[in-house]
């Protein structure tokens, strides 16, 4: 069972850990560092609003602590992260 969060483009490293671990029934302590499976300062600079506010579109896809995890922009161009 997955889980689908929207967030705001400063927390998507913060999501992810806390969606995955929500989904384990765990502390997010207890989960590995998101950066063994990803750059979180990657994630927060390519999810980060445009200087013109224009929309972004695109996708980063990953695997962390055994989950398939999905970012991308929904059609308001605000990053959604699905966890499965």
């Amino acid at each position: 069972m997955g889980q689908t969060l929207a967030v705001d483009t400063d927390e998507v490293s913060e999501r992810i850990v806390t969606g995955v671990a929500a989904l384990e029934g765990i502390d997010p302590m207890e989960l590995p560092p998101l950066f063994e499976a990803v750059d979180p300062d990657a994630l927060t600079a390519i999810f980060a609003t445009t200087e013109s506010g224009g929309l972004r579109s695109g996708s980063v896809r990953f695997t962390y602590a055994d989950h398939r995890i999905s970012v991308e922009f929904d059609e308001n161009g605000e990053p959604v992260v699905t966890i499965d």
